[in-house]
């Protein structure tokens, strides 16, 4: 098994000078945000079919997920696989794209079976946390055929791994790596969540940066991966659907207006469920600004919260 050597498995203290403003997120990234699993991803190998699970899609950059692997055949054989995990840091205002760069690799062995395999799994470190706030980084977890050697990239430099992918000999995983928070944000339910009824979701930001801001944040929000909509095939049949409530009382522009330092701000959205069996949803709310058109990104926040769904009981937040 070969590993770099900035995976190497490793637990320490340190003490670091960081911008004023600047916290790492709250226990809810890391508590609820394992709920935010990305969806299971197969490829084939010589008949076998290979699926791949990682238990998280948003980590503090620096974090392990778990990788699983499982085969299935219906004779019974050995399979063998490469897993690497892949990095890049295209932050924003950056002037040249980078590719994809292996940063762990191992070589797995797998049983199929006609009912699947005993599962391998393997943890994976991802890369180290940047040294300033609001940075995201992007993460692969790709497997391929072993010794599968993958074509260079038509423009730039490095291999292109989407062609495995698209060929079917190969599976990946997204995965987000977040530095850190320098604005406050808090994501809470305004009135009861119901699985059989539109909610809203409050989503609440302050400037805590340490500075003024040339504008209010752009604020988004989704769920898991298994209940959001996209635009395959039975969309229309996502589990939720979510919808920005615009105040229609506001006096000022919120794209233009300078946002202070202490100053709050709420975005709302409603939350409508389409199949009332739902128990539990996880939002991921996400705020970032930029002083600047392209960036760099100056100030931002991430975070996850998770709420039961119920018809007679108030809303509690589920740890």
């Amino acid at each position: 098994m070969l590993r770099n050597t900035t995976l190497a498995a490793f637990l320490v203290t340190v003490a670091i000078i960081v911008p004023a403003g600047w916290h790492a997120l709250g226990a809810d990234i890391q508590t609820d945000g394992k709920r935010l699993r990305p969806l299971q991803q197969s490829f084939m190998v010589d008949g076998t079919r290979i699926t791949l699970d990682v238990n998280r899609s948003v980590v503090m950059t620096g974090d392990k997920v778990t990788a699983k692997l499982v085969a299935y055949s219906d004779t019974p054989k050995s399979i063998t696989v490469d897993l690497t995990a892949l990095h890049t840091s295209n932050y924003e205002g950056g002037r040249v794209e980078r590719p994809w760069v292996p940063i762990d690799h191992e070589t797995l062995k797998l049983t199929a079976a006609p009912n699947g395999g005993k599962p391998v799994e393997t943890a994976i470190k991802l890369g180290t946390p940047p040294d300033g706030p609001a940075l995201v980084d992007s993460f692969k977890i790709y497997v391929a055929a072993h010794d599968k050697k993958q074509p260079k990239r038509e423009y730039g430099d490095g291999p292109d791994y989407d062609v495995g992918i698209s060929e079917g000999y190969a599976a990946a995983v997204a995965i987000t790596g977040w530095s850190g928070n320098n604005l406050s944000m808090s994501i809470k339910a305004v009135g009861r969540p119901t699985r059989d009824a539109p909610f809203t979701i409050a989503v609440r930001i302050k400037n805590t940066s340490g500075q003024d801001l040339l504008r209010q944040p752009y604020v988004s929000l989704a769920t898991e991966a298994a209940l959001e909509g996209s635009n395959e095939p039975g969309h229309e049949e996502a589990a939720v659907t979510l919808e920005e409530i615009e105040d229609e009382n506001a006096t000022v522009d919120r794209w233009s207006t300078p946002f202070k330092r202490g100053q709050t701000m709420v975005a709302k959205y409603r939350v409508t469920p389409s199949k009332q069996d739902l128990g539990k949803i996880t939002f991921l709310a996400k705020a970032f600004e930029s002083d600047e058109e392209m960036g760099p990104t100056t100030a931002g926040a991430m975070d996850a919260r998770t709420f039961t769904l119920s018809e007679g009981t108030p809303s509690v937040a589920a740890k």
